[in-house]
């Protein structure tokens, strides 16, 4: 009931607003971040967290108008042109969090391009970025939306511990993927499932220890419990090379308890299950490798994954009470200019792309707010009034200055898939 009031208030402020500045509405009257999450919490019903693989800002947008982006890159002491990404490339570029380290190199951020993997037959992957051309529907979202150029993956490293952020703020200061390396051959599970053999490193220093991948920490999914919010998972299956992405099988009492139903959807299930009127108000979107955009999967192939999820979304009535972020783990190995803000021994990461679509995303709009994973879960705790997970949310800044809650609620913007050109993936290891 005083929930409710309260959303009939901030109802009552919005009509208000609006009637006041009509006149002034070109103008692009922007809310300020802090009077936006009571607004939200009437306007938002559903956050969609559409996670993809390995490929760091400048891979994707170096060229972007208005974003920080860049033309060339730093190899050593010297300056080399960004050069134009392939559909594809041969093999994954290493990433994990000694490379990660290396690469960056204190914030020089000029050793990418000898990281193994990063030159293929004399062309240097690594020092290279994709144009409007190769990959149109994501500039399309870029251009019409919110893109933000600030936003950085959490975690110096690889996937697995990005992805425990993505669900849990913190990630017990994990800082590779389990088994060591980048991405498995063979027993595709990073958690609870995973090999008795495969541990991952967690702490730093004279604190590392070497654990087995299944854990016991607070997550989203159990604040949303406490709450009655709904929510659920999508990812590969078992088996698949998409599981590995399933998040919530490294955690223990969500794997072995009730909570695992929602975790572990297909995620071929979620367009039919738009189309049937079915959407959680909290969505985690993963895929597997084929569809991912990890190297080596073809990009297009997964650009065109991206467009059907969010066609679905586009074309239902949710599309008027949705946000969906949609961004990248990690940098895969591929270059970035700007130097992460060092938080911790492990953190933060090279940027990563992050587009903000919504009928309340600032419309062609390029945001330079510093954000990181757990913005997106700080953003998703204030609309549904849901509480802290530890000190990785509360210190995040909320994904809320990427909205505006008073223009007039965007357009969908239904997108064509491409036809890509045939090619045949192989699993790197």
């Amino acid at each position: 009931m005083i929930r409710a009031r309260r959303c009939q208030a901030s109802l009552l402020l919005l009509i208000s607003l609006l009637a006041a500045c009509g006149a002034r509405h070109a103008a692009k009257v922007i809310t300020p971040a802090p009077s936006c999450p009571p607004v939200a919490s009437c306007l938002i019903k559903h956050i969609v967290f559409i996670v993809k693989e390995n490929h760091s800002f400048d891979n994707l947008f170096a060229r972007f108008p208005g974003a920080d982006g860049a033309r060339d890159a730093r190899e050593g002491r010297r300056r080399v042109a960004l050069g134009l990404m392939p559909d594809h490339i041969p093999t994954d570029i290493n990433h994990t969090s000694a490379d990660a380290a290396f690469a960056v190199h204190g914030g020089r951020m000029n050793r990418f391009y000898r990281l193994p993997g990063a030159v293929e037959n004399g062309r240097d992957y690594a020092d290279a970025t994709y144009g409007p051309g190769t990959i149109p529907n994501y500039w399309r979202y870029a251009r019409t939306f919110t893109l933000a150029d600030r936003f950085f993956s959490t975690i110096n490293g690889p996937s697995f511990p990005n992805h425990l952020v993505t669900i849990a703020a913190g990630s017990a200061t994990v800082r590779d993927n389990p088994g060591g390396g980048n991405l498995p051959r063979t027993d595709f599970a990073w958690g609870c499932d995973s090999p008795a053999t495969w541990l991952v490193t967690v702490g730093f220093g004279s604190h590392a220890r070497s654990v087995y991948p299944c854990f016991n920490l607070a997550t989203l999914g159990d604040e949303a419990d406490r709450a009655g919010v709904s929510w659920r998972y999508y990812a590969g299956q078992r088996g698949t090379t998409g599981y590995i992405w399933a998040a919530f099988d490294a955690i223990k009492h969500i794997r072995f308890g009730k909570d695992w139903a929602r975790s572990d959807i297909p995620d071929g299930r979620f367009v039919s299950d738009v189309a049937h009127g079915q959407l959680a108000a909290l969505t985690w979107l993963t895929t597997d490798l084929t569809q991912s955009e990890h190297p080596p999967a073809s990009e297009c192939v997964g650009e065109n994954w991206t467009v059907r999820q969010i066609n679905a979304i586009m074309r239902s009535p949710f599309w008027r009470s949705t946000a969906i972020v949609l961004t990248w783990d990690d940098f895969g190995g591929f270059y970035d200019h700007v130097a992460p803000p060092v938080v911790s021994p492990i953190s933060d990461g090279p940027r990563v792309p992050a587009i903000i679509i919504s009928p309340y995303a600032r419309p062609h709009y390029v945001d330079h707010t510093f954000y990181d994973f757990a913005s997106i879960l700080r953003f998703a705790e204030d609309v549904f009034h849901l509480g802290r997970l530890g000190r990785g949310d509360r210190a995040a800044r909320s994904l809320a200055h990427a909205f505006d809650f008073r223009q007039r609620p965007l357009l969908p913007l239904p997108l064509r898939e491409r036809r890509c050109a045939p090619y045949t993936l192989r699993i790197p290891g």
